[in-house]
């Protein structure tokens, strides 16, 4: 008869503990779901760009404001309600700690079919209309897939614009 010496149960579970994930490891490397944590959301990328394109409508309106001061009466109530609208997105946007967030990016710079750059008052609002058009449109369309609360203050904002370009449109 050989005689077995008993390993006591605990040494046995706890050598088990720390090899069986080592084994697993070394064999196939790093499980894909451990490499880096996930990037932004998607939610989080249609805000951003929410951002982004209101942020745009605040340069478009102030760069008017400043070439023909005259509109000023006329545009400063469209001008508070889309920084109103800005300070709502920013104050939604939640990024994890884990996640490396870029700047916001700036809006593209005034091109020769920006508001600011009409080579009338007139013009410049007529630009300032077509710039809320597209921007309602804009937001209409980063609906699909947004959350519900995100997807209200985007119909929301999307709704205000539209009305801004109407009401430019008559004054």
């Amino acid at each position: 008869m050989t005689s077995r010496r008993a390993v006591p149960r605990r040494r046995v579970l706890t050598a088990g503990a720390v090899a069986l994930p080592l084994a697993a490891t070394a064999s196939c490397g790093v499980p894909e779901a451990l490499r880096k944590p996930p990037g932004l959301s998607a939610s989080v990328q249609t805000l951003l760009l929410s951002i982004t394109a209101e942020q745009a409508l605040v340069d478009d309106y102030q760069a008017v404001i400043r070439r023909y001061p005259q509109l000023s009466g006329r545009l400063d109530s469209f001008l508070s309600q889309h920084r109103q609208h800005l300070a709502q997105l920013q104050g939604r946007l939640v990024v994890p700690p884990h996640v490396t967030m870029s700047p916001i990016p700036a809006p593209a710079a005034p091109g020769p079919s920006s508001p600011s750059a009409a080579g009338s008052a007139g013009a410049a609002v007529a630009r300032l209309v077509k710039a809320e058009q597209d921007a309602a449109a804009e937001q209409l369309d980063r609906l699909t897939g947004a959350p519900a609360a995100l997807a209200q203050l985007l119909a929301s904002i999307a709704a205000s614009e539209a009305t801004h370009a109407v009401a430019l449109g008559q004054a």
